[in-house]
């Protein structure tokens, strides 16, 4: 009798809302584990995020969860994405890097369409901006995800829909975000 031994593979990297939205798709390693927290400051937080990485076979093809953020803004979490994309660039064989932005299915109480949500709920004054983001509905992100072909090296800005703030807000008052 012959014994056949499996290893686990472990595809999907993570366990918070990115990760668990995500499909195991053969031949790609989703890394879904890195910092969240746009207002991360935390050196501790990052430097868990690049062992991690670290831990990822060089050959394997990893998809990377990014922020669009890294086109215009300039604080010690971008600095940390960044970083990690040169990380990735640098040492694997295979890579994609997914820069997304305000995604509308995540639950985390730091987005900004939570602060918003939170700030409406309890009648707080809301500072608004004339800027833009681009918000991310869960349908788009996940065709986009389904695109990515294994033992390529991609980088993808998936954007959603371009919103000022303003629009946002409306938005979330007329529930439809």
């Amino acid at each position: 009798m012959s014994y056949i031994k499996f290893l686990e593979i472990i595809m999907i990297i993570g366990n918070g809302n990115i990760a668990k939205v995500l499909n195991d798709k053969e031949d790609l390693i989703f890394f879904a584990s890195g910092v969240s927290n746009s207002t991360c400051v935390e050196e501790g937080l990052f430097g868990r995020e690049f062992s991690l990485i670290k831990e990822v076979p060089l050959d394997k093809h990893i998809v990377y969860f990014s922020n669009l953020g890294i086109y215009y803004k300039n604080d010690p979490y971008t600095m940390h994405k960044i970083n990690i994309e040169n990380y990735i660039r640098n040492n694997f064989q295979y890579y994609t890097i997914v820069r997304i932005e305000v995604c509308e299915w995540v639950k985390n109480e730091t987005t900004i369409l939570n602060v918003f949500k939170k700030k409406i709920k309890n009648n707080e004054e809301i500072i608004i901006q004339d800027t833009t983001r681009y918000v991310l509905s869960l349908d788009e992100f996940l065709y986009w995800i389904s695109l990515i072909k294994p033992y390529t090296k991609n980088e993808m800005n998936i954007l959603g829909r371009k919103m000022k703030i303003i629009e946002i807000v409306d938005e979330i008052k007329k529930g439809n975000l």
